[in-house]
């Protein structure tokens, strides 16, 4: 594994860990943004996990910086949801995209 690997899952997993108000309530809002596109029938915790360990490394990245309910990086979430659909309801795996 490279070392961007390396950064970029430990930004993910400390991201996910966390249990501060901001980052819980950016999870809510993805959550919501979730349903509403209704990629998950029935969404658990898992599901939500899933996804955001899905996101391409310049969405994570973004996110840390400006926070994950800001208007771009919400539209870069919409537009990976987007281009990837499909793939994200049978839960395939992704790779990991180096794009900053």
């Amino acid at each position: 594994m490279s070392y961007k690997h390396n950064n970029l899952m430990a930004m993910r997993k400390h991201y996910w860990n966390d249990s501060s108000v901001r980052v819980q309530q950016e999870k809510q809002a993805l959550k919501h943004l979730l349903e509403r596109q209704q990629i998950f029938p029935d969404m658990q915790e898992e599901d939500l996990k899933y996804f955001f360990f899905s996101l391409p490394s310049q969405v994570i990245v973004k996110g840390y910086a400006l926070g994950f309910t800001h208007e771009r990086v919400q539209d870069m979430i919409l537009q990976h949801i987007t281009e990837n659909k499909t793939r994200l309801e049978k839960r395939e795996l992704f790779k990991v995209k180096y794009r900053i």
